[in-house]
């Protein structure tokens, strides 16, 4: 479904990726897990289009030339040159880091806009799918987007990029500033996504969460891969345990 050859991405002399592959099989939930500052996130960017877009808007800037290289695919088509509306519109989708919400919308509101790539027919036929795998969503339509808690915030941003249809959902760092109880909800909901068909790029830094939930794992480590294979493999290996998992 997604296949990822030889990726690399530079800003100026800095190089943030290097030769990165990844495969993503239709209905697989794919995790990519690594520390902070590992590229998790930049990868992510690159493959959705934004960094092609970041490139764009800052050429010719002072703050140094952005280098994207290699392959991606996706559904059998190359994607690397197309911008992220064309990718979203091709079925791949990012979650982004942190949730950010339009918060003086109502919760309604901003998963409308999240179907805005839809045709008007599908739109409420999209919202109640949405609804009915998030039933809090329905309860709060009326809310305020900004007045939500942190894990309403992530539902609301989970739900808001299903409008959008997507057949791969690219989730960046869902538990990030969230407590230990919520966190806990919000890999919940993610497995509930996968379980409805929807393919699952899932990209974590709370390593044996997104292992417990994925078929296959990438680890990523100062911009390169270091280790890839079945999730649970990897969950029962003692050196990746002791270099990823603090045991």
């Amino acid at each position: 479904m997604l296949e990822v050859q030889g990726l690399s991405l530079s800003y100026g002399k800095a190089q943030i990726l290097f030769g990165v592959d990844l495969e993503v099989r239709e209905g697989e939930l794919v995790c990519l897990v690594g520390p902070n500052g590992a590229g998790k996130t930049s990868f992510l960017r690159a493959i959705t289009g934004l960094v092609r877009l970041e490139a764009r808007l800052h050429r010719g800037s002072k703050a140094g030339e952005i280098r994207l290289e290699g392959e991606a695919r996706f559904l059998g088509k190359r994607i690397d040159h197309l911008l992220p509306h064309q990718i979203a519109q091709l079925g791949l989708v990012l979650c982004p880091e942190r949730r950010r919400p339009f918060k003086e919308l109502s919760v309604e509101e901003n998963l409308l806009a999240g179907g805005l790539l839809l045709p008007k027919g599908e739109v409420r036929k999209q919202l109640a799918f949405v609804y009915e795998l998030f039933p809090r969503l329905q309860e709060r339509r009326g809310q305020r987007a900004g007045n939500l808690s942190g894990g309403e915030q992530q539902m609301l941003a989970i739900g808001r990029v299903l409008m959008a249809r997507p057949k791969l959902l690219a989730i960046d760092e869902p538990s990030t500033g969230l407590a230990p109880k919520v966190r806990a909800l919000v890999f919940e909901q993610i497995a509930r996504v996968r379980q409805e068909g929807i393919t699952v790029l899932l990209v974590e830094q709370e390593a044996a969460r997104a292992l417990a939930l994925a078929d296959r794992a990438y680890v990523l480590s100062n911009g390169r891969l270091v280790r890839q294979g079945p999730a649970r493999a990897l969950l029962q290996d003692p050196q990746f345990q002791r270099a990823y998992l603090g045991l």
